[in-house]
């Protein structure tokens, strides 16, 4: 366990399991509603939808990992990366050996440190399975690309509207 002392609270970091797929599918459904989009459906029903039903369904298969991140014993959010084939990927799909990640931090904890908690233990987690890189999707005008910026994350495509992004470990 990574503990990190902040001005208020003590945040910890622990690897995600198997039996984690409510974490997996509440980091996907934050993931694309950062900014509240209009007509967005509700939790349930926007998760069936193809496009996100591959981050979570089967979560636990060969090249599933994550971390969460809790503050006094409540949790703050968590990070997860899946690993894709060139027939079935999201929008940061690399390649068949890198993982393509999302990240949720709870309203309340956004701000504090905890996005940054997050992505450093998944990159460890990411080392720790042999993993030598990671990448994901942002929207260009997420303020958690500039996060990703300072953690060494390059850009590697931008439509305009979103850029693929990797880290090399």
């Amino acid at each position: 366990m990574v503990d990190r002392v902040g001005s208020t609270s003590s945040f910890s970091i622990q690897p995600l399991g198997t039996d984690d797929v409510d974490v997996v599918r509440w980091v996907v459904y934050t993931a694309v509603s950062w900014n509240d989009p209009p007509g967005l459906p509700p939790f349930d029903t926007a998760l069936e939808h193809p496009k996100l039903a591959r981050y979570h369904v089967g979560w636990g298969r060969r090249g599933d990992f994550g971390v969460r991140a809790s503050s006094d014993g409540t949790f703050a959010g968590a990070a997860f990366a899946r690993l894709f084939t060139d027939d079935d990927h999201g929008e940061g799909y690399i390649d068949e050996h890198t993982p393509e990640l999302g990240i949720g931090v709870e309203g309340a904890y956004r701000r504090r440190g905890v996005g940054r908690l997050l992505m450093d233990g998944l990159a460890a987690e990411a080392r720790h399975h042999g993993i030598e890189r990671l990448a994901l999707s942002v929207n260009n005008s997420n303020p958690a690309k500039r996060l990703y910026e300072s953690l060494g994350y390059q850009v590697v495509e931008d439509d305009g509207v979103s850029s693929t992004m990797v880290l090399d470990l």
